[in-house]
């Protein structure tokens, strides 16, 4: 609630202090009421024992994923790599001839992006078999064929897309 004096708005303040049963003050007969300037020793804390408790939750967390993430890159990584993708990428250049080789990487690199896998090992094998400068040529058309599919899919269910959005915010 406010008040006028002399023209001026000024905030009225109001103290409850509590009182027990008896009507008796449980706090003493005297409040110390004292404005405390920011960075003055005693002033009140700006944060309480909830918020460092949350920021310690936190910076444990973010160290033990960095941890986790560490091992994978030094241990699981490697270890995947040597089993699993060199061994498909050797089975590609061996069984493919170069034609088919080309058509392959094209269309991995195309739609892999679309259907959330990874094409970066495609992109290696045009790096290797075609060389620098045609490997670089391949990926650059396969990936604006690739982002450009997600666009005409999207494009393509627009209206159905903008139906489903109406009908969710009419109901």
């Amino acid at each position: 609630m406010t008040y006028y004096e002399d023209d001026e708005v000024v905030p009225e303040l109001t103290l409850r202090i509590d009182i027990d049963e008896n009507n008796n003050n449980n706090k003493g007969d005297y409040l110390k009421l004292r404005e405390y300037e920011e960075g003055e020793p005693g002033s009140p804390r700006r944060w309480s024992c909830g918020k460092v408790w949350y920021w310690v939750k936190l910076a444990f967390f973010l160290t033990s994923v960095g941890l986790l993430a560490a091992v994978f890159i030094k241990w699981v990584g490697p270890f995947f790599m040597d089993k699993e993708v060199i061994p498909i990428i050797n089975w590609e250049t061996t069984t493919f001839s170069t034609p088919v080789l080309a058509v392959l990487v094209f269309a991995s690199v195309a739609l892999f992006p679309t259907l959330l896998l990874p094409s970066s090992p495609s992109m290696w094998v045009a790096g290797m078999t075609f060389g620098y400068g045609f490997g670089f040529l391949l990926i650059m058309s396969a990936v604006a064929v690739g982002i450009s599919l997600p666009y005409f899919i999207g494009s393509h269910f627009l209206h159905r897309i903008q139906v489903c959005i109406i009908a969710k915010i009419d109901l």
